[in-house]
């Protein structure tokens, strides 16, 4: 049964109070793990990571969710083709607005102005996805193979044996990556706010079934938009307008409450412009590829989808590889 909008709502609530506690929202903590400045963001991704792989592992095994893999995004081209390029294209976008599809609802929520350019823009990509992606992947359908792949499944190890060497290996990633410096301005260390945004998956899971993922809440809105002008005869959906409308409610309410709020990492200056085009491309890279940081990031690897990893690769090699230029 499809999971109603306010517990939808209340997970998304729970999610983005993770996000903005985490600091991760900020543009100059994106910026700044694009550039190899500061490691804030990546020990957090990893934490939340870690924690959602266990989340996820309990969930399936006491039957509260399914959460299958993700399977490939086809093109049509070559394996893996959409979860490559469009990772490429969200990690270029994340680099050129300091944001994620998640992220810039909170900036939203916390008055980032480079947010509202960059919401505009993934709009825009979430639109035109809504517009030629059915008939792209119409396309590609038969030219890849379809079924779900995981990391266990690839190499025949047990699901909990995976678990268990994956939250090993983050231990120690993390321990190294604690050594790096602080970001200025954070309410909480990289792996409790990764610990904060796992809390988040474990209610998106328990009140919806779900995990969490966001980038679709854009395509949504796309579809509603094509239905507007009479083209398109999709049923909409809206549960994951209704996670993204609890993210930015979760954060405004908790950015609301501090007295002395400041934007983790200090500001950072992105053009209107650059704004716009990069939530373009970041939407519509994570909308190719078939998910985005939440996604694939934080959902998709705790399931040890291929797709999801191999996503997650290609996201943090455009974003750093177009850091290295800009």
């Amino acid at each position: 049964m499809a999971p109603s909008l306010l517990a939808s709502a209340t997970a998304g609530a729970i999610f983005g109070s993770g996000l903005f506690l985490s600091g991760v929202y900020s543009p100059s903590i994106i910026l700044a793990q694009m550039h190899f400045s500061n490691y804030h963001m990546l020990q957090t991704f990893l934490a939340a990571s870690g924690c959602s792989a266990i989340a996820v592992h309990l969930a399936r095994k006491n039957n509260i969710a399914a959460c299958p893999p993700r399977s490939q995004s086809p093109l049509g081209l070559f394996p893996y083709d959409g979860n490559i390029i469009g990772g490429l294209l969200l990690g270029a976008g994340m680099t050129l607005t300091g944001a994620c599809p998640g992220t810039v609802l909170v900036q939203i929520a916390t008055g980032i102005r480079s947010g509202y350019f960059a919401f505009v823009g993934g709009i825009l990509g979430g639109t035109l996805y809504a517009v030629v992606g059915p008939t792209v992947r119409r396309g590609a359908v038969g030219k890849q193979e379809q079924e779900p792949k995981t990391v266990h499944l690839w190499f025949g190890m047990g699901e909990e044996k995976l678990v268990l060497a994956y939250e090993v290996f983050l231990v120690l990633v993390l321990a190294l990556a604690s050594l790096t410096q602080r970001a200025e301005y954070v309410l909480f260390p990289p792996i409790v706010g990764g610990l904060l945004i796992g809390a988040g998956q474990v209610a998106s899971l328990v009140l919806t079934g779900n995990a969490v993922g966001v980038s679709t809440a854009y395509e949504q809105v796309g579809d509603i938009l094509k239905r507007v002008v009479g083209g398109g005869e999709k049923k909409l959906a809206y549960n994951s307008i209704a996670f993204a409308v609890g993210i930015v409610a979760g954060s405004l309410v908790l950015s609301r409450s501090m007295l002395d709020f400041r934007i983790p990492g200090g500001e950072a200056q992105i053009a209107e412009s650059t704004a716009v085009l990069g939530g373009f491309v970041m939407v519509l890279g994570a909308r190719i590829a078939g998910g985005c940081t939440s996604g694939h990031g934080i959902s998709g690897m705790a399931t040890f989808s291929v797709a999801s990893i191999t996503s997650v690769v290609a996201m943090f090699a455009g974003g750093m590889g177009l850091g290295l230029f800009i």
